[in-house]
């Protein structure tokens, strides 16, 4: 039986033997995430605000759950200890799809006082539990005790939810753990589920014997034996300090458990190895952020416990000590896991690690001030991680991973600001985007190193001691920032810090600084004007923008002294000479793009091929990436930033190759299949040679830093894909040797000797690769072994693959949709493959049954961008043809819609510019 026969074979037996719950995104996620576009200015539905006459001081929460048997039911019990304000006859607190049992209302005191038990009614839509009480209830203090059945959710990861594993033995184990952020709490137990009306909780948690739990606190003394189950146990917790509902927190599972000190790491017994690295990072980055903030973490919470949920996909939620994350994004294997898991493992450790400060310990008082959780947590992502290991030089990634991402999605006309007021459960899940984490955490690192760090910390530390275990809006921390700066020479005369921030928190977008120089005499004019990616329109608004600058004779791009435009346009004097060139927003600092007039440029460029190292490596990234971008949005001809890159061929630091990347992934993706691409192979060959000699594809060097590995992987992996003869050679050999002497590669180059080791290889290394697969359970080994299997350029194999995302093997829902998109997004072989497969109507029918009208529309969306050429859109209509109504016309449409654009690119002013530039490099 050949390869193919025996590959679906096993697929046969995949399917009877095992079952996998479906996951999907969490909101809030640390991943890029498709934006929907808003308008200018949203008016909300404040009805689905509470009332504001009561607010909630303790909860006493008991919940029953039998997750070990796999029962998806629970059942409740809430005492909400709670203040009437204002005299009333109903308490409205929420519930989203819980059944109440039975409300009881009394009096609080010392012993409390029965008073009836009141009707209640929930509304769906604004998901009020309105308890109607029979007489007035006066200002004091009262309680209702809530009893309710819930069901645990699935395949979403949202409030109280079920996971499941396989343990060594195939068999499926089952969880329960919660995630509440923004508005989920109401789904495990009903309560007051804003931001701002915290309160203590007692909690208290029934579950199987052989099943232990865990929440934000300690366990209270021994476990209770239930007295009417003998499989059942009762685990007491110590009560909370005072926290948001969102905050609360608590999982039922058999994990095991690794201990340091007050620091605890929770995962399933069969990856238990994989948790001594990130028990030492908390370790590590929770001592660094308490003595950065002056805040120690254990004066307010007593201990620190992270926990691996199997089958969460990559996110991550800061509940106040009980941190959960997916695991891959916590979890570390160093035989498999690469340099780029532990970056994020320590960051993504780091950023939750920051909310215990910024979001915990001081919570935004309603969702509209999100930035103050997520903004500050994106910064310290990388400044906490830096602090912990500053030899990693994480904050070297920052301006190519953070500010470019943030500019990005920031450039649309209808992009929100950073506050953006939300009212119901939909709106507020939307605040949890490319804004709130990287434009925030970009606007708020400005502004740290502008007022400079020290003065930033003590304006943090007057923030939290004047809102501690309390909530709080923008002006609360402009108050704190603006008593550690006054009388310090960081801001301008006659503006306050609300003044300042308030021009980049309030509005939406950011600006572009144009710099025009009078040669003759010195002088420069600057002026700003909101940045738009395809167009240029009239704005009003001026942002209060901190510049400086350095010039070719006073080249000191480490004094970050900062001047201020807070008018549309200045006139500035300088001593630069006729033929000197200047550069602005040393080591891009601040939240702004830069344009020149052309003869600035033309210098810059110049000294670039002269000697890239008289410019910081952060201004070399940003020149890239803001003439890139200019000239995307018709403000530059396109022939500068490909000019410019030139200079690359002399470039061996990774940030201005991460700016690169960009650019050659767009034209890469515009120009394949096209009469142009040979000479774009050209173009990125003259670029790459050079820095392509001082790295090694198969190997890993004794000394090397973390930015010498992003480098390696950057360069090699672009030398591989315009098809570098020796590239291509050693990935080969390298994955043929793993596959003879059976063992894995270095993590740090599997990426590459995986992908392009396959180009040239047969059965056995794909074979190889696929067991490996199925055999890890490493989730983050397992997602780059699915990526690189894609790589493959052997149709027959990538379609025998592609049969594997069907069915029930031990393959998650989202690793069955990589598959997919691992497929289609790797090369044009891949693209055929999925076009053939497509082909078969019993297979679609198939495909669609397994992984969803959804997945089928992604692939056509996607086979149409990559669609290039006349026989490349025959092959899309052959599909749409044969697909049939399977494809809605809408889907169908949109794709050769797609296919249209890709055509008209190269009518544009942008195309015809890219291709005369290409002229140069074909070859005689």
């Amino acid at each position: 039986m050949g390869w193919k026969e025996v590959f679906l074979c096993a697929l046969v037996v995949s399917v009877v033997v095992s079952e996998n719950p479906i996951w999907r995104k969490l909101e809030g996620d640390l991943e890029p995430e498709a934006e929907a576009e808003v308008a200018p200015f949203q008016e909300v539905d404040e009805s689905y605000r509470l009332p504001t006459v009561t607010v909630p001081t303790h909860y006493n929460l008991h919940l029953r759950t039998a997750i070990h048997r796999n029962d998806r039911t629970f059942q409740g019990t809430v005492e909400i200890f709670l203040d009437v304000l204002q005299a009333t006859d109903k308490i409205t607190i929420l519930n989203r799809n819980l059944v109440i049992r039975r409300v009881t209302l009394y009096r609080d005191g010392a012993e409390p006082e029965l008073l009836e038990t009141p009707p209640f009614d929930t509304d769906p839509r604004t998901e009020h539990l309105t308890i109607t009480s029979s007489q007035e209830l006066t200002v004091g203090s009262y309680m209702i005790k809530v009893e309710f059945d819930g069901r645990l959710q699935d395949n979403n990861n949202m409030g109280f939810f079920r996971s499941s594993y396989l343990d060594n033995d195939g068999n499926r184990r089952y969880l329960a753990s919660s995630k509440f952020e923004p508005t989920h709490a109401r789904s495990a137990f009903p309560c007051y589920d804003e931001p701002r009306l915290k309160a203590t909780f007692t909690l208290s948690i029934t579950h199987g014997k052989d099943y232990h739990a865990v929440a934000n606190m300690p366990q209270e003394g021994e476990l209770e034996p239930d007295q009417d189950d003998a499989d059942f146990v009762t685990t007491h917790f110590q009560k909370s300090t005072r926290m948001s509902t969102y905050l609360l927190a608590f999982a039922v599972s058999d994990f095991a458990i690794r201990t340091s000190g007050y620091q605890t790491v929770y995962a399933r017994s069969n990856v238990f190895e994989e948790t001594e690295y990130p028990l030492q990072a908390g370790v590590d980055i929770l001592n660094a952020l308490s003595a950065y903030t002056r805040v120690e973490y254990t004066d307010h919470m007593p201990k620190m416990t992270q926990i691996a949920i199997p089958d969460r996909g990559t996110g991550a939620m800061e509940n106040w000590g009980l941190v959960a994350y997916g695991e891959p994004v916590l979890l570390f294997n160093p035989s498999v896991n690469t340099y780029r898991n532990k970056k994020t493992v320590d960051t993504i450790i780091a950023h939750e690690y920051a909310h215990q400060w910024f979001g915990n310990l001081v919570s935004p008082d309603w969702w509209d001030y999100i930035w103050l959780n997520e903004g500050f947590a994106t910064v310290y992502e990388y400044l906490a991680a830096q602090l912990a290991y500053p030899e990693k030089r994480y904050m070297d990634l920052w301006n190519v991973e953070v500010i470019h991402n943030a500019f990005a999605a920031d450039a649309r006309e209808s992009i929100r600001p950073m506050t953006w007021n939300a009212a119901s459960p939909n709106e507020i899940a939307a605040l949890f985007d490319t804004i709130a984490y990287s434009k925030a955490g970009s606007v708020l690192n400005m502004f740290r190193v502008v007022f400079q760090d020290d003065n930033w910390r003590a304006g943090l530390l007057e923030y939290f001691n004047q809102r501690l275990l309390d909530a709080a809006v923008a002006d609360h921390l402009y108050d704190g920032l603006q008593l550690a700066i006054q009388g310090k020479d960081v801001y301008p005369t006659g503006f306050t810090v609300k003044q300042l921030m308030d021009s980049w928190t309030t509005a939406p977008g950011f600006p572009l600084l144009t710099v025009k120089r009078d040669y003759k005499n010195g002088q420069i004019y600057i002026s700003q004007e909101r940045f738009l990616s395809d167009r240029q329109l009239p704005n009003s608004h001026v942002f209060h923008i901190p510049y400086n600058f350095a010039t070719q004779s006073s080249a000191d791009f480490d004094n970050l002294h900062f001047d201020w435009l807070s008018s549309k346009a200045a006139k500035i004097s300088t001593e630069a000479a006729e033929n000197e060139w200047v550069i602005f927003n040393k080591q891009q600092t601040g939240y702004y793009r830069v344009n020149y007039d052309p003869q600035n440029w033309e210098l810059l460029i110049d000294a670039l091929m002269t000697d890239p190292s008289v410019i910081h490596v952060q201004n070399r990234a940003q020149l890239i990436n803001d003439a890139y971008n200019l000239a995307r949005a018709d403000r530059l001809d396109m022939s500068l930033p490909l000019t410019l890159m030139k200079y690359l061929a002399q470039e061996t630091a990774y940030p201005p190759w991460a700016a690169a990347n960009t650019v050659l992934t767009y034209f890469n993706n515009k120009l394949r299949g096209t009469e142009h691409y040979p000479a774009f192979l050209n173009y990125v060959h003259s670029m790459l040679d050079t820095v392509y000699a001082t790295v090694t594809v198969d190997t890993v060097q004794d000394g090397e830093t973390m930015l010498d590995k992003y480098l390696r992987q950057s360069i090699t992996t672009w030398a591989c894909r315009i098809g570098t003869e020796d590239c291509l050679t050693r990935t080969e050999a390298a994955l043929k040797q793993a596959v003879q002497s059976n063992t894995p590669v270095h993590p740090d180059v599997s990426s590459v000797v995986y992908c392009y080791g396959l180009h040239n290889s047969g059965e056995a290394e794909f074979v190889w690769l696929y067991n490996r697969l199925h055999t890890s359970k490493n989730q983050a080994e397992r997602s780059l072994l699915i990526d690189s299997l894609g790589c493959s350029q052997n149709k027959e194999y990538l379609k025998a693959y592609l049969m594997s995302a069907f069915g029930t093997n031990n393959l998650l829902s989202t690793e069955r949709t990589r598959i997919v998109s691992a497929v289609y997004s790797t090369s044009r072989a891949g693209v055929d493959a999925m076009i053939e497969f497509l082909m078969d109507e019993t297979i679609v029918d198939e495909f669609i049954s397994s992984l969803g009208v959804g997945t089928l529309n992604n692939a056509i969306a996607n086979i149409a961008a990559r669609t290039n050429n006349a026989g490349e859109q025959q092959q899309l209509e052959d599909l749409l043809g044969k697909l049939g109504s399977r494809v809605s016309a809408n889907t169908a449409a949109a794709a050769r819609a797609t296919v249209a654009s890709n055509f008209y690119w190269f009518n544009t002013l942008e195309g015809l510019i890219v291709g005369e530039f290409l002229e140069g490099f074909v070859e005689a």
